[in-house]
């Protein structure tokens, strides 16, 4: 586990929502799930993910049980996100199933990796971040593309999965070009002008994989 990956006030707001993520059978997903399991960057985002049903005031009374300070940015049927202590933190209410066994930090459960990176991949067919882009990038290094593209069928189903959308939408980065970079950790920065490079280079085999 890449401990760095996570500030340290984020380890105090992660080990808070322990009862909440208990209670709600909730599973700690995206980057920061996938940076403390590969190191390769630093992330400020606790997304967490429920098959059940909730409403604000349910997750916000665990939240002050934590004695952690928020502050409410939007609210929705079966979603939340918040700042708490300086990290955002997000709950959303999930119909998919997590393929392969999560792994635990204390009471917190996380996805797997190729849980995270085939979320990903239907996050970079939506609009792609930056961040969505290096991180998938980080998994190809040492996760074969036609394994996490197994994943996602089984998680989304065949019908969700549309090789063709999917292909172009990894070679498409304009909607990316102007966010931030991320915060590496030491040693561990990517290009991004090589990350683009691997999607072009490799998207033949990417979209035959989804085949």
């Amino acid at each position: 586990m890449h401990k760095k990956c996570l500030p340290k006030h984020g380890w105090k707001v992660l080990n808070g929502l322990e009862l909440f993520a208990g209670h709600h059978s909730a599973v700690l997903a995206g980057g920061t799930a996938l940076a403390l399991q590969i190191g390769h960057r630093i992330s400020y985002d606790l997304d967490f993910f429920t098959p059940k049903h909730f409403k604000t005031e349910d997750v916000i009374k665990y939240i002050r049980k934590a004695g952690s300070t928020y502050h409410l940015l939007s609210e929705g049927v079966d979603t939340l996100v918040a700042e708490i202590d300086g990290m955002k933190f997000s709950v959303f209410t999930y119909e998919y199933p997590f393929i392969e066994k999560t792994i635990n930090i204390g009471k917190i459960k996380i996805a797997s990796i190729n849980d995270i990176a085939a979320m990903n991949l239907i996050a970079v067919s939506q609009r792609g971040t930056k961040r969505d882009f290096v991180d998938l990038y980080y998994v190809l290094q040492e996760i074969p593309f036609h394994k996490i593209a197994a994943c996602a069928v089984k998680k989304f189903g065949r019908e969700r999965i549309n090789p063709v959308h999917i292909g172009k939408s990894l070679v498409h980065f304009s909607d990316a070009e102007g966010d931030p970079e991320p915060r590496y950790i030491k040693n561990r920065g990517a290009d991004w002008g090589e990350v683009k490079g691997y999607f072009i280079k490799h998207i033949r085999q990417l979209v035959y994989d989804l085949n």
